[in-house]
C-alpha cells in the first residue's frame, strides 16, 4: 500500500468573530434560447410597480466588516455614507411557520433528495468531516500520465472552500488522494460514456474492485475518480449516490466498509471555460442531499427547448447549473439544510401585518445581518428573497465583470418554492418584472441567464404581495407591502 496524501487544513468560518455565514451537464451544453421571455411559465404573475421612494429610515447602525479567509472573497461596493444595514420594521414568527413540508412524489423513495422538510440525512449530514477518496485510475489503452495530484489540489481546495463558504463552517470536506495511477486492466473505449449519466457504474464498481488493495477506506464517505488528462472516451461524467441505482444495488463493499457516493468527470471539464472541481461540488450536493433545481422533464434530450434554458431558476444556482456563472447556493437550500442562523432569516405570516422595510446581507457575505426573508403562501409553497453579488472566487470568472449585453449579478434575486414538486423538476421558480429577457454570459460555455435580478427601483407582485428594492450598496434594501 502506497502512504496516503492530505489535503492541506480547511479554515472554520465558524471561528471569526462574528457568525459567519447537475444542472446535468447535457442542460448545460445546449443551444441558447430566444432574444426575450417573459416570467416563467407555470410561476406567479408579476406586475411592475411605481419606483419607490429611496430614502431610508432614521434609525441605522454602522455597517459591519470582518476579515474574510483569502480563498472565499467576494466582491462588495466602498460603504456610503447611507449604505448602512438597518434593522427591520416587521416583525417576523417563528421559523417553523416557513419549514414547510416536502410534499413531493419523490416521499415514496427511502433515500430522496430533499426539496422540503424533514431533510433525509442518512447520506451525508448537515455537519461534520466528510472524507473523499481522490482515486486517479487509468486503462490499457488510456494510460495516465505523472503527477495526478499535484494538478488536482486546486480543484480539492476549492470544492473544500465552497463548502465551508455555503454551510458556515459546519461543513468540513477532507480529501484522501492517492498519489499514482491505479491501473485497470481493460480498455476504456468499452465504456464509452456520450452524455452525464447516473445508471451505468460499469467504470466505478472496476475502479474500486481495483483500488481496494491499494487503499484504505476507513470512514471514507464517497470517491471521486479520475481519469488521464486529454482521454475523450468519457465526455462529461457519470456518478453514483445511495439514492441512485448504485447505492440502490448495495453501493462497494471495500475491506473497511461500504461506500455509497462516487463521481467520475469527464473531458467535458478540461475545457478552458471549465473547473473540475465545480463538478465535484455539484455531485457531492446530492450526498447531502441537495436536489438539482433544472427541469429534467423537459431539456433537449427530451426534444424540449426551454424558454429559459435549464428551466425556471436559470443558472442562479450550483444545483442549477455547476458550471454558470453564479456558483452559490440559494438561501431556501442553506436554510434546509441547517446552514443559516436562525437570526439569518425572517419568516413573515401573510395574514398579519407584512408592510415595511429591512435589509439583506448578500448570500455570500460574512457579515451578520438577514440573508433571507420568507414568506409561505400557504401549506405548499414560499416566497424567498434574497441578495446577490457577484463572487470573485468561484463563480464564472468572466461573469463577474461588466461586459457587452451582460448585467452583472448585483441585487435582489426573487423566487418561489413549491414543495409538491420534486428532486429535478424545477420546485424554485424566479420571480421578474415583466419583459425581462436573457442575457448573454461572456466566456463562460454555457447558455444564456435569465434576467432575474432586481435592482434599485424594480418591484415584483406576486399573489398581492409586493417586494420593491429601493437601494443597494454593500447591503440591499427593501420594502415589502401588500398590494391594494
Amino acid at each position: 500500500m502506497r502512504p496516503k496524501l492530505t489535503a492541506r487544513p480547511r479554515f472554520s468560518r465558524r471561528s471569526l468573530p462574528f457568525v459567519i455565514g447537475t444542472m446535468c451537464i447535457a442542460a448545460c451544453s445546449q443551444t441558447a434560447g430566444p432574444a426575450a421571455v417573459g416570467a416563467p411559465s407555470g410561476t406567479t404573475s408579476v406586475e411592475t410597480a411605481v419606483t419607490p421612494s429611496t430614502s431610508l429610515p432614521e434609525e441605522a447602525k454602522p455597517a459591519t466588516t470582518t476579515t474574510r479567509p483569502p480563498r472565499t472573497t467576494t466582491t462588495s461596493t466602498i460603504p456610503a455614507p447611507t449604505d448602512v444595514y438597518v434593522e427591520p420594521t416587521i416583525e417576523g414568527v417563528n421559523l417553523d411557520a416557513c419549514r414547510l413540508r416536502d410534499q413531493s412524489g419523490d416521499l415514496d423513495y427511502p433515500y430522496r433528495l430533499s426539496t422540503g422538510f424533514p431533510v433525509v440525512t442518512t447520506n451525508f449530514g448537515p455537519e461534520g468531516t466528510f472524507k473523499i477518496a481522490l482515486v486517479p485510475i487509468d486503462f490499457n489503452d488510456v494510460p495516465g500520465t505523472p503527477t495526478p495530484v499535484e494538478r488536482l489540489q486546486h480543484h480539492m481546495d476549492m470544492t473544500s472552500d465552497w463548502y465551508s463558504m455555503v454551510s458556515d463552517g459546519r461543513v468540513t470536506i477532507e480529501w484522501q488522494p492517492y498519489d499514482g495511477w491505479i491501473r485497470i486492466n481493460d480498455d476504456l473505449e468499452k465504456y464509452a460514456l456520450d452524455r452525464s449519466r447516473s445508471d451505468d457504474d460499469r467504470i466505478a464498481r472496476l475502479g474500486f474492485a481495483a483500488a481496494d488493495p491499494l487503499i484504505d477506506f476507513t470512514d471514507v464517505k464517497g470517491v471521486a475518480f479520475f481519469l488521464p488528462e486529454g482521454q475523450t472516451l468519457m465526455a462529461e461524467g457519470v456518478q453514483g449516490f445511495r439514492h441512485s441505482e448504485f447505492g440502490g444495488s448495495g453501493g462497494y463493499t471495500t475491506g473497511e466498509g461500504t461506500i455509497y457516493n462516487y463521481m467520475l468527470g469527464g473531458s467535458y471539464w478540461e475545457r478552458p471555460d471549465k473547473e473540475l472541481w465545480s463538478y465535484w461540488a455539484h455531485e457531492m450536493g446530492h450526498m447531502f442531499p441537495l436536489p438539482d433545481l433544472y427541469d429534467n422533464r423537459t431539456q433537449w434530450w427530451n426534444g424540449v427547448q426551454l424558454e429559459i434554458p435549464g428551466g425556471p431558476f436559470s443558472q442562479f444556482d450550483m444545483m442549477a447549473s455547476q458550471d454558470g456563472p453564479s456558483r452559490t447556493l440559494s438561501t431556501w437550500l442553506r436554510f434546509l439544510m441547517g446552514w443559516l442562523d436562525d437570526s439569518q432569516v425572517l419568516c413573515l405570516d401573510p395574514a398579519g401585518d407584512i408592510t415595511g422595510d429591512l435589509s439583506l446581507v448578500h448570500t455570500d457575505s460574512d457579515e451578520p445581518g438577514l440573508k433571507s426573508v420568507m414568506i409561505p403562501l400557504d401549506e405548499q409553497r414560499l416566497i424567498v428573497v434574497e441578495a446577490r453579488r457577484p463572487n470573485t472566487t468561484f463563480d464564472c470568472p468572466t461573469s463577474t465583470k461588466p461586459a457587452p449585453g451582460w448585467r452583472v449579478r448585483n441585487g435582489v434575486l426573487v423566487f418561489t418554492a413549491d414543495m409538491t414538486i420534486g428532486h429535478g423538476n424545477a420546485f424554485q421558480q424566479l420571480i421578474a418584472p415583466e419583459g425581462r429577457g436573457l442575457n448573454d454570459v461572456p466566456d463562460c460555455g454555457v447558455p444564456r441567464q435569465f434576467d432575474a435580478i432586481l435592482a434599485p427601483g424594480d418591484s415584483v407582485t406576486v399573489e398581492g404581495i409586493t417586494i420593491s428594492v429601493r437601494h443597494n450598496g454593500n447591503y440591499d434594501h427593501i420594502s415589502i407591502a401588500r398590494s391594494s
